[in-house]
């Protein structure tokens, strides 16, 4: 089969000049491996091939406003990640009106279980969820008691208009050291943008955004276990997840081809020829046993020869 000698496509051929990428009939796939300020390029290009590779165990962690960062006791048993784009159609006499507002907000559904650490697992999944709710108690309890205060102060000794007074004598000054210094002006916490600051890491990726629904399963089936469901909205996506295991290969060096000499090449080198190279391993074996073998017929020979 013969490939064209010009492609009929427009981003290819605006690729190849804007991009830098090769004509796709060299060989029948090709893609960038270095991607161009145009945009048109793919981020896997910027990771070389048979990078060194490290053994670690990675866990999601999540980021709570005023609070630690909570490590989960397990990886969940899925992530579902949801990506979908907010497109409207109407129909019209002359046909379809199209309306394109972008991506809508990312959601990602995390389900699993909390294994053997009980409903005590289940506990500090529930602090997360609610940590709005966690962190604004005690700046309620002081506007409260605030409240109570200046009420109590008024009714009692008479003085409520005296304290208003210094209240908004003290609000003047600091509203003209706000003008003044603008960095300094803080804008009192509320319950949204507590509950819209949650971060979850996970192998890379930073997913920043708000919970919507929370559920816990517990069965008789499975006594002691207790299974959750979270759905957590994302409005802001940061960072770059890479391959992670140690069969996987580039996927911009071309289609997929496990050959161990000409194939597509491994995300790692050092761990080929150990982990996910057992043909080549077999056959270094059989050499060495063959080698062996050899070298005890030859040294039985010389013991026959001397023998004799």
């Amino acid at each position: 089969m013969a490939f064209p000698q010009q492609s009929d496509d427009f981003f290819e051929i605006a690729g190849q000049f804007l991009g830098g990428n090769d004509p796709n009939y060299s060989d029948g796939f090709r893609a960038s491996n270095v991607p161009s300020a145009s945009g048109l390029g793919t981020r896997q290009g910027r990771l070389p091939n048979q990078r060194t590779a490290t053994f670690n165990r990675k866990l999601m962690h999540w980021l709570v406003p005023e609070g630690p960062i909570i490590q989960m006791y397990i990886n969940p048993q899925q992530v579902r990640y949801n990506y979908s784009k907010n497109i409207e159609n109407q129909r019209t006499k002359g046909g379809f009106v199209i309306q394109y507002w972008g991506e809508a907000l990312t959601t990602l559904d995390i389900s699993g279980t909390t294994g053997t650490s009980g409903i005590e697992g289940i506990n500090v999944l529930l602090d997360i969820y609610r940590n709005e709710q966690l962190a604004f108690d005690p700046y309620a309890l002081f506007l409260a008691a605030k409240q109570n205060q200046d009420t109590y102060a008024g009714d009692v000794f008479g003085i409520g208009s005296a304290l208003s007074s210094g209240e908004n004598f003290l609000d003047a000054l600091a509203g003209a050291s706000q003008e003044a210094f603008p960095q300094t002006a803080k804008p009192a916490p509320t319950l949204a943008s507590i509950a819209s600051q949650v971060e979850l890491y996970w192998s890379g990726e930073v997913w920043r955004g708000y919970f919507n629904s929370f559920s816990v399963t517990e069965s008789a089936q499975n006594i002691g276990m207790f299974d959750y469901e979270i759905s957590f909205t994302v409005t802001q996506k940061r960072g770059f997840r890479r391959n992670f295991f140690a069969w996987h290969r580039s996927a911009v060096s071309g289609p997929s081809n496990s050959d161990p000499n000409v194939g597509t090449p491994h995300s790692f080198g050092n761990l080929v020829n150990a982990e996910i190279n057992p043909p080549a391993r077999q056959q270094q074996e059989s050499l060495i046993n063959q080698f062996e073998s050899t070298a005890k017929e030859i040294a039985k020979g010389f013991e026959d020869l001397f023998d004799f």
